[in-house]
């Protein structure tokens, strides 16, 4: 843009955000190029939020009655004036050359509509300098892949505003699954392209939607009883997927000490009718899966 800031509308939905707000809002004004709008959208706060919100002279603060993270993130997109518009929760911290990295990107994939980044659980030392933006490791996402698992973090994901628009936001009535829905969405849409770095410091919340394992699961399979309908792929294909989606919450549960929930998912896996999905649902995703977390684990020891 000709005032050198980035054509970026930044929309940070808050709930009871005081003691983190100031420190998401100030990581977005501290990048360079610095985004041209960034909206904080207060959704029925009980506690300081707003003050916090008011405090920075250059955020545009909404204010409305508790509804969601997705009705407040759609109150923002609709106040978004800029051609991009980013995500950020009230409670994570964009890391220095976040939009940098992006926009290059961008210029690298003309046609891309999503891009995404990895995420980190605690902010490194020296953040304060922001690194070189040269061109990071990359993965450009198909709809399969993103069906597959939800592979980015809100806070990382920066959208075009006409794809938003197309898509017509975040639904409500998904919270907790709200944002796979629409990265899937997007996806039909065009490319989305992940940075194979970490743009974001995500503070893990106990209390927040996508902790609710139960919920989620169910919003889940209200999610993709209507991508049924719509979905790209064959009807085997489909139900490969959706039998893997019930096989790893089954495994969620088990690991979280609710084995009545495990006999629900595999009773509601019967019902139906996915069992005859079970053995390649497991070689493909589920064995891969599994085989990447002990990895994981082995390189962490």
């Amino acid at each position: 843009m000709a005032d050198g800031s980035a054509p970026v509308s930044v929309v940070i939905a808050a709930y009871d955000a005081e003691r983190t707000l100031g420190a998401a809002v100030a990581s977005a004004l501290r990048q360079v190029p610095r985004p041209a709008q960034v909206i904080v959208v207060d959704d029925g706060s009980r506690d300081g939020t707003a003050g916090v919100a008011a405090s920075f002279p250059d955020v545009l603060l909404l204010e409305q009655d508790n509804q969601g993270p997705s009705a407040a993130r759609n109150a923002g997109i609709r106040e978004a004036s800029q051609p991009w518009v980013a995500f950020l929760d009230a409670d994570d911290v964009w890391l220095p050359g976040k939009l940098a990295r992006q926009l290059a990107a961008w210029e690298r994939h003309p046609a891309a509509v999503l891009l995404a980044g990895d995420w980190l659980r605690a902010e490194p030392a020296g953040v304060a300098a922001p690194p070189a933006v040269t061109d990071p490791p990359e993965t450009l996402l198909s709809y399969r892949e993103l069906l597959v698992l939800n592979r980015f973090q809100t806070s990382t994901v920066l959208v075009r505003a006409d794809v938003l628009a197309a898509c017509g936001g975040f639904d409500p009535a998904l919270d907790g699954a709200e944002d796979w829905d629409l990265w899937l969405r997007c996806a039909k849409l065009g490319t989305a392209v992940k940075l194979d770095v970490p743009l974001v410091v995500y503070r893990d919340e106990p209390t927040g939607y996508s902790k609710d394992l139960p919920r989620l699961y169910r919003r889940m399979l209200t999610m993709l009883s209507r991508e049924r309908v719509c979905t790209t792929l064959t009807a085997a294909a489909f139900a490969q997927v959706v039998t893997w989606h019930h096989l790893r919450f089954a495994l969620a549960f088990l690991l979280a000490g609710q084995p009545e929930r495990v006999r629900d998912v595999l009773r509601e896996l019967r019902v139906a009718g996915l069992g005859r999905h079970v053995p390649a649902a497991t070689a493909r995703y589920l064995a891969p899966f599994l085989g990447g977390r002990a990895l994981r684990r082995l390189r962490r020891s």
